[in-house]
């Protein structure tokens, strides 16, 4: 499938409505939080910044299949190199996991084909959380294959955001926690693990192998990615004991075969050469589930104990939450902000950059925003920060026509990415 080239504000509407979904405010703009917050686990140090583009990869990583291949039992991967997606295979039909940018689609159509499967048999799409990254390709997906749509009640405010191409978000069935989703004699349990999104969810399963029982654990996601706010987050004053409940819950369920969102989670890589070289699966990992759990909950209290510094360090600052790619905030404070410092604060820069690059816009606007025959020239622009929100909030006609949708006041990279365009004006 070809992909088209984006404009400014289609790029930049791309990123906020792969991430509009959670709804969480991002952590205060201030000297401490500029500083690298890092982690000891395992004898392994890991700092913030490493484990989220560990997780999310590069460009390429994003868009390029991996190959697919059976995991354990009746559990296939099928997604890309750093894009999670599991087909559950049942004799009344299969369970997808996660349809990841709707861009992907085709690649994991292929992924299902190349094991011998019919993709028109997924009776059933889930999805991990409402991040675009994992569940954008669901209404092409249903499309294709007539599946009916699944998501955590907790999420569905979020997925009603995720439209690609202006296509409604597909929801056939609302789940609670603790919710079973079976076919086929294949059951899996919806565990809600609230964070990282309000409806993040961890799936469960059983799959038989040589005789034996494992049971499968499929994280959402347990990362508080850069600039995520946990300390007096003015939209989710929960965020901090929806964190912890996550963490309580993921540390109850028995984890035999640990997978996740993002590969990087489960050591995809790693664990396919091996299954390569023969010998035992090297997917059945119990001690590598608990690592990961350890991992993310060192640096959430990592995180959570430098804000609080901050916070009581730094009362003067006045600058309003900064928020993560996959959090929100209101966005007359992050204008505000944003039109205060005009792109000087070189953290809140650096993350409207790395989202920017994230989704490609630099093959629109070139790689340092000089424009091209299919985008204009951000360097030069007359826009000012109040004007750049406004048009994102509420696109013109043909921006719309194009595809666009809507931007809500509540984006959660507004503000980092009107950091960023401003910081490419031409001083």
């Amino acid at each position: 499938m070809e992909i088209r080239r984006l404009g400014v504000v289609e790029c930049i509407l791309a990123v906020g409505v792969a991430l509009i979904s959670s709804a969480y405010a991002q952590s205060p703009s201030n000297a401490n939080q500029a500083e690298e917050i890092r982690i000891s686990v395992g004898g392994q140090t890991y700092t913030q910044q490493e484990l989220f583009q560990r997780n999310i990869g590069s460009q390429d990583d994003q868009n390029i299949q991996f190959p697919p291949h059976k995991i354990i039992g009746n559990v296939y991967y099928v997604g890309t190199v750093s894009l999670a997606s599991f087909l559950v295979v049942t004799p009344q039909g299969n369970i997808l996991i996660n349809s990841t940018f709707e861009r992907n689609v085709p690649l994991i159509q292929k992924s299902v084909e190349q094991l011998g499967f019919r993709f028109s048999d997924v009776k059933i799409l889930l999805g991990s959380h409402a991040h675009a990254d994992h569940m954008e390709g669901d209404a092409l997906v249903k499309q294709l294959t007539g599946a009916e749509v699944m998501a955590m009640a907790e999420d569905v405010p979020g997925l009603a955001q995720i439209k690609p191409g202006n296509k409604a978000h597909p929801i056939d069935k609302v789940l609670h926690d603790g919710d079973q989703v079976s076919l086929g004699g294949t059951t899996l349990t919806a565990h809600l693990t609230p964070g990282h999104t309000p409806g993040c969810t961890t799936w469960t399963l059983q799959a038989q192998e040589n005789g034996k029982t494992y049971n499968v654990m499929i994280i959402g996601s347990l990362g508080v990615n850069p600039g995520v706010r946990l300390v007096d987050n003015p939209t989710e004053p929960r965020i901090v004991s929806e964190f912890t409940r996550a963490f309580e819950v993921s540390r109850s369920l028995s984890c035999d075969v640990p997978l996740g969102s993002h590969p990087g989670m489960f050591n995809l890589k790693e664990k396919y050469a091996k299954l390569q070289a023969g010998g035992p699966n090297p997917y059945i990992d119990p001690s590598g589930c608990k690592r990961e759990l350890d991992i993310d909950e060192a640096m959430f209290h990592a995180v959570l104990d430098r804000q609080k510094i901050g916070t009581s360090s730094s009362p003067a600052s006045g600058a309003p939450a900064v928020r993560s790619t996959e959090n929100a905030s209101p966005a007359g404070a992050a204008v505000a902000s944003v039109g205060a410092t005009s792109g000087q604060d070189d953290a809140l820069v650096a993350q409207g950059k790395a989202r920017f690059n994230a989704y490609q816009c630099t093959d629109c606007h070139g790689d340092n925003g000089e424009g091209t025959s299919d985008a204009p020239d951000l360097t030069h622009s007359h826009l000012t920060a109040d004007g750049v929100s406004k048009f994102l909030q509420k696109p013109s006609k043909d921006a719309l026509n194009k595809g666009m949708p809507d931007f809500p006041a509540d984006s959660p990279d507004l503000r980092p990415l009107i950091a960023y365009i401003m910081s490419l004006r031409v001083k």
